[in-house]
């Protein structure tokens, strides 16, 4: 076991570290949520990572998106996570596709064996496809909804889709999840009770919502690992 993983072996123990190490996580967006997510989960052990995002490294990302930095703009974000999780360790398997989460992809990812996924992408349509995805196929996953536009991260919480009554994101995903007869409450997602501070057509964001709606779905993920 790696020297890097001692602390965490005194809180879990060698056997699930090494079930951690054996996984294979699904991360869908690479933002604000799904960044901190992904961070959180490769310093937790998990050795494989399948990561989806199509953007590249902007400006207005490096206020909130801890994988990124000022000398990584205009890079793909997919390459510059990669070099991140091989910075923390060199063990760590990484697959990266720069695309959107489309029909094309979703099939492609259906010949690879995935424990569990990450929906940390902004598209209700690809949201709505993903879940079904992982429902389908029986993997578990969590989705998160909308954290722009809020402050406070004691707010955030995990919780289901049907139990969900503040967020303009989930009401777009019910009535989405609905045409594909899926029931909302077999939707885990992480969400705020923070009511939006701001309206308009610009999300504003700082790092303490999305971070925190991240480690959440690290932790949620975790769990549902170790409990396999």
């Amino acid at each position: 076991m790696e020297k890097r993983l001692e602390r965490l072996k005194s809180l879990l123990g060698e056997e699930k570290i090494m079930n951690l190490n054996a996984k294979t996580v699904l991360v869908c967006g690479l933002g604000g949520v799904g960044g901190t997510c992904l961070e959180s989960l490769a310093r937790s052990g998990i050795g494989h990572f399948l990561i989806v995002d199509y953007d590249r490294v902007e400006a207005t990302n490096l206020n909130r998106q801890i994988l990124f930095l000022e000398h990584d703009l205009g890079e793909l974000k997919v390459e510059v996570a990669r070099k991140r999780l091989l910075s923390i360790s060199p063990s760590i398997k990484v697959m990266i596709y720069s695309q959107t989460v489309d029909e094309k992809l979703l099939d492609n990812l259906s010949k690879v064996d995935i424990d569990f996924v990450i929906d940390a992408i902004d598209s209700p349509l690809a949201k709505t496809n993903l879940i079904h995805f992982c429902i389908a196929r029986k993997v578990p996953f969590i989705s998160s909804l909308g954290m722009a536009n809020r402050l406070n991260p004691s707010l955030v919480k995990i919780s289901n889709l049907e139990a969900t009554d503040t967020d303009p994101l989930a009401k777009k995903m019910r009535n989405l999840l609905r045409k594909k007869n899926i029931r909302l409450s077999d939707v885990p997602v992480v969400y705020s009770l923070e009511k939006p501070l701001i309206k308009g057509p610009r999300l504003a964001s700082g790092m303490n919502v999305p971070s925190a709606a991240g480690l959440m779905m690290s932790y949620f993920c975790l769990e549902s690992l170790l409990k396999q």
